[in-house]
């Protein structure tokens, strides 16, 4: 098994470079001579990538994917035949430098593996999952499989529904590997992509923290703060139970944990990326201008918090480049980009209420009252009688309180990055980077503050990942500074050693959290048999309708089976069949009317009458009846038409 891994992972990298790398180095040959060749490997990398995910979205839409493959060879072939172009050096630092280079990647890439990589394993012949994985894993997989049976996409857990408002390009280059070149599902999404953009990511904040602070050093930091920083909740929960931990205690998650959700981290990869291409791009290459533009609007459809922060950051730096200079390039590109987002998104949108509905301080006031984080109830029952008693200079005092712990706790250590802040704060109206890297800052950080998600409201702390992102590079850079003003190398040595502790311990806290209790959930053999039944012996046009899920379910069991766990699109994952209705929670916020589907759900499943049930399945074309045999329908089935196809242990199928 181990052996199939690395062979399958060095196959993966050599498809990596065929499809993303060579093909981006023919997009960016125009800023070769303004990158060194490293940033120059894993730019173009990171806009490959692009460039292949919206080539595919193209040649989908029209029906045409087989023309993807030689496309991108078309491209490779441009580059082979102009490789003479690109014979240039590798520099690599000192001995000393490279060791340190090499142990912060290793150390970096394999912590952030280790939050996702384990997921999607066999123990004991079932498949485990850790913390939400299970969910999410479940959906993106279930999309890949809509992917490669082509556009227009289907939703594949609300069967003849068409998916609308779903942001999905992130499943598109997974699903197309699987597609034409039989690599794993499993392995592609727990594995794979997120060793891809956990290496890119360290690669951009190296590049980009180099730049920015002028030095190795800058950068070997700003490369820590990103993989290893992490917020200040371990303060408090070592004052409550002597554990270090509390990653998100002030609701933001940490950078080190994106590689769980792969929409978010290749969103951080390509905002990093596109800060270290802005710097470099001069504005004088029209085709790469407008072609780069158009890649930058397909940011929205990985993830729609980064392309309305990057794009409107863009604008409104476009908009003082015409105040300043009278010149358009950065608004026009910022136009390009929102028109592809629009032209991206619209097909695949649907009338909906608001995404985001204004509710200033939330996430502040909760943070203080939840109980799962400060439970600092008193200080909010204070707010409210001051408050009352109109005392408002008390109330500004705790809102003011409330703020600062907000800010301070989720960015931990990084609050050094204040240092960087400020400096380019105040050279940001005189330099066109530093306006949009301050203003990324700020408007990801102001945009939680203000808004939330409709449905899953907490989603809208995401907005909040950009700003430590950057955050934890403008500090890596503070930290060189002030290492050059420390006399001697031991002093330098201990000056290290405290930041590094006081950075790391939410990392090693969520490590240990996750790994000292078994797997979160399970599809064990008997259920894997099931749903393989499903995929090999029906038609890839079935629907199937599984139980409604029951949150009052308890087994008691250290790792239950997915259906008792949590409402998940596991079944069409795993089966490559649509389901009737599952996952209410993913499907509640696309803005699908989830209510019908539920009642229908529990109707089947509590309905007495097999004659009645049999008539209800017909009359939503329903094929086949899937259900573990715990949660088996009231009705006896035998006495109906239906037919059971598949009986093991653990789960029945009958055909309708």
């Amino acid at each position: 098994m181990y052996i199939t891994l690395v062979l399958n992972t060095i196959f993966f990298i050599l498809l990596s470079l065929l499809n993303f790398t060579f093909p981006g180095f023919f997009l960016l040959k125009p800023l070769k001579d303004k990158l060194s060749s490293w940033e120059n490997l894993f730019l173009s990398t990171i806009v490959g990538f692009l460039l292949f995910t919206l080539l595919a979205y193209i040649f989908l839409s029209v029906h045409l994917i087989f023309l993807l493959i030689p496309s991108i060879l078309i491209l490779d072939f441009w580059f082979f035949k102009h490789l003479k172009d690109y014979k240039k050096t590798f520099s690599f630092p000192t001995k000393n430098k490279l060791i340190i280079l090499m142990f912060v990647f290793i150390v970096g890439i394999l912590g952030q593996l280790l939050i996702i990589s384990p997921s999607g394993i066999f123990l004991d012949k079932d498949l485990v999952f850790w913390s939400s994985h299970g969910h999410d894993a479940s959906w993106h997989i279930a999309l890949m499989n809509e992917i490669k049976n082509g556009f227009p996409l289907q939703n594949p857990v609300f069967a003849g529904e068409k998916l609308v408002n779903y942001h999905f390009f992130s499943d598109i280059s997974p699903a197309l590997f699987n597609l034409f070149f039989h690599l794993s599902t499993l392995d592609l999404y727990f594995r794979f992509f997120p060793f891809l953009f956990s290496l890119t990511l360290g690669a951009c904040a190296y590049f980009l923290g180099k730049r920015v602070g002028r030095s190795f050093s800058s950068g070997i930091w700003a490369t820590i703060f990103t993989y290893f920083a992490g917020s200040f909740g371990y303060f408090i929960t070592f004052a409550k139970n002597r554990t270090i931990g509390g990653e998100s205690l002030f609701w933001g998650s940490q950078i080190q944990s994106s590689t769980g959700n792969l929409p978010l981290v290749e969103s951080l990869v390509i905002t990093l990326a596109f800060l270290l291409i802005f710097q470099a791009f001069k504005f004088k290459n029209l085709a790469l201008f407008l072609i780069l533009s158009v890649l930058l609007g397909t940011l929205s459809e990985l993830k729609s918090y980064a392309g309305v922060i990057v794009i409107l950051c863009l604008g409104l730096t476009g908009i003082w480049q015409i105040v300043k200079e009278r010149k358009i390039w950065i608004l026009t590109s910022a136009i390009i980009a929102a028109i592809t987002s629009f032209i991206l998104y619209f097909p695949n949108s649907s009338h909906i209420s608001k995404f985001l509905i204004f509710e200033p301080w939330w996430f502040i006031r909760t943070m203080i009252v939840v109980p799962e984080r400060l439970n600092w109830l008193d200080l909010e029952l204070k707010r409210q009688t001051y408050i009352a008693e109109g005392n408002f200079k008390r109330v500004l005092q705790i809102e003011l309180t409330g703020f600062l712990i907000f800010l301070f706790g989720n960015l931990g250590l990084r609050f050094l990055g204040f240092i960087t802040f400020f400096k380019i704060l105040k050279s940001s109206f005189s330099n066109y980077f530093n306006l949009i890297l301050a203003l990324i800052c700020l408007i990801s950080f102001l945009l939680p503050l203000l808004f939330l998600q409709k449905g899953v409201t907490e989603n809208t702390f995401q907005f909040l990942q950009y700003f430590l992102l950057i955050f934890g590079i403008l500090a890596g850079i503070a930290v060189s500074d002030l290492l050059k003003r420390v006399p001697n190398v031991f002093l330098k040595s201990i000056f290290s050693i405290i930041i590094v502790t006081l950075a790391i311990p939410t990392q090693l806290g969520l490590l240990k959290e996750f790994y000292s209790r078994p797997a979160f959930t399970k599809i064990d053999q008997q259920e894997l048999s099931a749903l393989d039944y499903l995929k090999k012996e029906t038609s890839s046009k079935s629907v199937i309708l599984t139980p409604p899920y029951n949150k009052y379910l308890r087994l008691n069991l250290s790792t239950p089976p997915i259906w008792a766990w949590s409402d998940t699109a596991y079944v069409s994952a795993f089966s490559e069949r649509e389901t009737y209705f599952a996952d209410f929670e993913q499907n509640d916020i696309m803005g699908y009317d989830i209510n019908k589907r539920i009642a229908y759900q529990q109707e089947i499943f509590s309905q007495t009458n097999p004659l009645m049930v049999e008539a209800l399945l017909k009359e939503k074309n329903i094929n086949y009846l899937y259900f573990p045999k715990l949660l088996r329908p009231k009705a006896n089935l035998s006495k109906t038409h239906l037919i059971k196809v598949f009986s093991n242990s653990e789960v029945e199928i009958w055909k309708i």
